[in-house]
């Protein structure tokens, strides 16, 4: 059988805080990686979406990926503010009636969240290795 070791709890802590340390950093750098290539799927799926005969507004998707200490912001956005809106509610017209709705952004984002569901645990596993 093996010899007892004894140690100090300040010694005890401090490994544990190491070791847990290193599997925190390692989970906060997977979902970061995981959360950048959801937005990335993301932003895709909505451009596939996009209605074409509007010029420029597939260009104009982008997303960002912003992290902080233990959290990952993620935003995909046009840069046309207020015509994902006006698309995927559709609109009044001037000369009256209603444009019809051209659903594409709800879409890109249930799959966005769906990648990070199906894909968080396989990219937090890679990280710990």
């Amino acid at each position: 059988m093996g010899k007892h070791l004894w140690v100090e709890d300040d010694q005890f802590a401090a490994a544990l805080n190491e070791i847990l340390g290193d599997i925190a950093d390692a989970s906060d750098e997977a979902v970061f990686h995981c959360v950048h290539d959801a937005l990335v799927e993301g932003r895709d799926k909505w451009a596939d979406g996009a209605p074409v005969r509007l010029g420029g507004y597939k260009k104009s998707m982008t997303y960002r990926t912003i992290r902080k200490k233990g959290s990952v912001e993620g935003h995909i956005f046009s840069r046309k503010p207020g015509l994902p809106h006006l698309l995927e509610k559709g609109h009044a017209k001037s000369g009256g009636g209603h444009t019809a709705a051209q659903v594409h952004v709800k879409p890109a984002a249930d799959h966005a969240f769906a990648f990070v569901r199906k894909h968080l645990m396989e990219y937090v596993a890679r990280e710990l290795r």
